[in-house]
């Protein structure tokens, strides 16, 4: 265990280590998507592997919108936290529905676009997911002076 894993469960939030084990299956899910992607599109696997992978990425992205969302998640555990960082917890918040749209999108387009099409889609969706991994991981360390980890 690394020290600043130390330092959250010390603190006793248990909503930040469940969100510390999202990050990290999103994360899993993000590369298995990245490596599905990059595989060769004329091997007759590759839509299969991409849609399996893509699928399991909506499902990792759920399981983190569940777990920091709504009443008794770190979103609201940060604003009472933290009171200062409301409007930036909102707005991440508030990206969720959008981001859940457009994984949803990209595997419906997985068995039917244009491969470039495709491939752009995925990668432009994994940007956008590591983008809002990164404000909630410098949201957390506002709020807590601890580094959720970049896994």
């Amino acid at each position: 265990m690394t020290s600043n894993q130390g330092a959250a469960n010390e603190g006793g939030s248990e909503r930040l280590g469940a969100a510390r084990q999202r990050r990290v299956e999103l994360k899993q899910a993000m590369s298995q998507v990245e490596i599905a992607a990059a595989g060769a599109a004329g091997d007759p696997t590759w839509r299969g592997d991409l849609r399996v992978a893509m699928d399991d990425l909506l499902l990792a992205f759920d399981g983190h919108v569940n777990e920091v969302d709504g009443p008794g998640g770190l979103l609201a555990e940060l604003i009472e936290t933290a009171p200062r960082l409301s409007n930036r917890v909102s707005r991440l918040g508030d990206e969720h529905p959008a981001l859940r749209a457009r994984i949803a999108l990209a595997v419906e387009h997985v068995g039917s676009g244009d491969v470039a099409d495709v491939r752009g889609e995925v990668l432009d969706v994994l940007v956008a997911i590591a983008r809002h991994r990164q404000q909630g991981a410098d949201l957390v360390f506002d709020a807590y002076h601890v580094d959720i980890g970049g896994e």
